[in-house]
């Protein structure tokens, strides 16, 4: 029944003309579709200042990819590290007669399959 007297109440509003609306409401299609102004565009920032010195080091190279100072000497040993645990399975897997290349300092040889000595 209140549904049933609200729809009443609705038209006969909508058919007086004082109380009419001049412009269609803010969430019905007809509101949505005449705007034309652009949705404005909110881009979240951090909430403190970051230093100019800190956005130039985010900022990537056009060079390739750049490793931070302090990362360096710590890649260099991880590599270091693989190059050993490489060179040591090269080993095991020589005494049973077995070929594995592996890689050092200059050499063309990547990571590949192992061959079977004769």
């Amino acid at each position: 029944m209140p549904d049933v007297i609200a729809r009443v109440v609705e038209w006969v509003l909508g058919v007086l003309p004082e109380t009419r609306r001049a412009r269609p409401g803010r969430h019905s299609a007809e509101y949505l579709a005449v705007r034309v102004e652009p949705v404005p565009l909110v881009i979240c920032a951090a909430r403190t200042p970051v230093p100019a010195h800190v956005l130039a080091r985010s900022v990537p190279s056009p060079w390739g990819h750049r490793v931070p100072p302090y990362l360096r000497d710590w890649i260099g040993e991880q590599e270091e590290r693989a190059r050993q645990h490489e060179r040591r399975m090269a080993a095991a897997a020589a005494t049973f007669g077995v070929d594995l290349p592996f890689t050092f300092d200059g050499s063309e040889v990547t990571r590949a399959g192992a061959e079977r000595s004769a």
